[in-house]
């Protein structure tokens, strides 16, 4: 069962790539409408020898869009530094694949369906046992409430495993919003926040039947011609820190993201904030 299972991302991939193919030869269809890539850097405070910087890099793509409805692939990557052995010394390098569709119902409001993969990975140390998973889900993505005055946006997300090794993530629900608390020539100020309510099966050595990860953040974003540069300051709380046994951590992270085109909504186990909404779609919406 565990090997069928684990194809599943394999599987799911060759689906949308075949999706894209069809679509793009059809009328009211464009071949990669949309490309967006994401670097992002940050250090922990405080921090110690296993966590001192974190990183990402990746790049998502809508591979073939279809009236109002896009096939997409995202991937990233995420490294945590520590000191141990060095100054500067990879510790974790943790993998997050996801495809799926999005349908636009109006400019800035589409949900998700996708198949998201992660592994995690020890570097330069043994890793007896897999530590991976595949969750299936739906999310929902639209701009703030008129109530607010303020322009912003907000996603909610509900996912199942479909495969799971050792952590024993069984459901999960995440939410992100963000908000331009003032719109200077240069871009914005604003704030963010972000939570993931997950439902697990205990397994030793992860003992528990759930947890949040909870987040908040502030910060400047420079912004021109779709380029945009983030520095922030951030209030995390994360479970399993660690990749093989339990560890929950509450630190305040001091970076910055560098965004070149569309980005998605960031992944169910990063609960960091979105980015601004979206340019309109190609086609008809309202």
């Amino acid at each position: 069962m565990r090997r069928s299972t684990a194809r599943l991302p394999r599987i799911a991939a060759l689906a949308v790539v075949l999706c894209a193919s069809a679509v793009a030869a059809a009328a009211d269809s464009e071949f990669l409408p949309e490309v967006g890539v994401r670097l992002q850097a940050a250090r922990y405070l405080p921090s110690d020898v296993d966590l001192v910087y974190e990183g990402w890099i990746g790049a998502n793509a809508g591979l073939a869009r279809f009236g109002r409805t896009t096939t997409y692939l995202s991937a990233d990557v995420e490294t945590v530094l520590g000191n141990e052995r060095r100054a500067f010394e990879a510790t974790q390098a943790n993998y997050h694949l996801e495809v799926g569709m999005r349908r636009a119902f109006s400019r800035y409001r589409a949900l998700h369906l996708f198949l998201h993969h992660v592994s995690r990975h020890e570097q330069d140390r043994p890793k007896p046992e897999a530590v991976d998973w595949n969750m299936l889900g739906v999310r929902f993505e639209a701009p703030l409430p008129p109530e607010f005055k303020l322009p912003g946006s907000v996603a909610f997300g509900l996912g199942h495993t479909t495969q799971v090794s050792l952590v024993g993530y069984q459901w999960e629900l995440t939410g992100q919003a963000l908000v331009d608390l003032v719109r200077p020539s240069f871009g914005a100020i604003y704030g963010a926040a972000g939570f993931r309510l997950v439902s697990a099966e205990p397994e030793a050595p992860f003992e528990r039947r759930g947890f949040v990860d909870f987040q908040a953040e502030a910060g400047l974003r420079f912004k021109r011609n779709g380029r945009m540069i983030e520095t922030f300051l951030a209030f995390d709380h994360r479970n399993d820190v660690l990749i093989a046994q339990p560890l929950t951590e509450t630190r305040a992270l001091l970076g910055f993201r560098i965004r070149v085109g569309r980005r998605h909504f960031a992944a169910p186990e990063d609960p960091r904030p979105p980015a601004p909404p979206p340019p309109p779609l190609s086609g008809p919406l309202e």
